[in-house]
């Protein structure tokens, strides 16, 4: 009987996973996924490793594991580096950025972001750069730096305006709203959500709109 290479193992540990995912057996999904990261390393194929770490650090920010899913995280970004997949860092590195922010860790969520913003202009991805934009608004916000927080939040719906992102914009007009509120001008929070429920109502998100609609009766109260 022939003999399977490390590929061949990597991809069964990797299907064995999937089917752990869809059961919701996180451990064991975590275990096989784990496997093929190292299957992949061993046969030669990064790009495989990368994307079964990816899988890895998904699962450990559902078991609420943020230091490990950082580590494996960071991992994944060494990989990317050595294989110049610049793109597939700008992810990360936003990925990354995300969770510290949750983390409260504001100062490297920022670093994080703003590296994911470099990359992604790098690689001509003007939708992500905006978003990286909006992201560094809102560690402003949490830092209580609103000024700056205003700022991001401005450069990031003009972007999205420039790229017709019809509900981004909305969402940009959001988060202006809950600053000028948040300084004490509901007069521009009011303003700022209503030009995002029109917005939401555009691009069809009856949620959303909703939510701007809330917010609305409450600063009218």
């Amino acid at each position: 009987m022939e003999s399977k290479t490390p590929l061949d193992m990597a991809k069964s540990f990797a299907l064995d996973g999937m089917r752990h995912l869809k059961s919701s057996s996180y451990e064991a999904a975590l275990d096989a996924f784990a496997a093929s990261a190292r299957l992949f390393a061993e046969g030669g194929d990064s790009a495989g490793e990368a994307c079964q770490l990816m899988l890895v650090a998904d699962i450990r920010c559902a078991m609420n594991q943020p230091d490990k899913a950082l580590g494996t995280y960071h991992s994944i970004l060494s990989i990317l580096e050595a294989r110049g997949d610049t793109a597939g860092m700008a992810a990360v590195l936003n990925n990354i950025g995300l969770l510290l922010a949750r983390l409260r860790r504001f100062e490297e969520a920022e670093a994080a972001f703003s590296r994911a913003l470099r990359a992604f202009e790098a690689c001509g991805k003007p939708d992500r750069v905006a978003e990286q934009l909006g992201n560094l608004g809102s560690v402003c916000r949490d830092r209580q730096e609103y000024e700056a927080a205003l700022d991001y939040y401005r450069q990031a719906l003009q972007r999205f305006e420039a790229l017709g992102c019809t509900e981004s914009v909305a969402d940009q007009f959001a988060n202006l709203a809950y600053i000028h509120v948040m300084r004490g001008d509901r007069s521009a929070g009011l303003d700022c959500f209503e030009r995002a429920r029109t917005l939401y109502e555009q691009s069809g998100n009856a949620a959303r709109a909703r939510g701007a609609v809330r917010n609305i009766d409450l600063l009218r109260e």
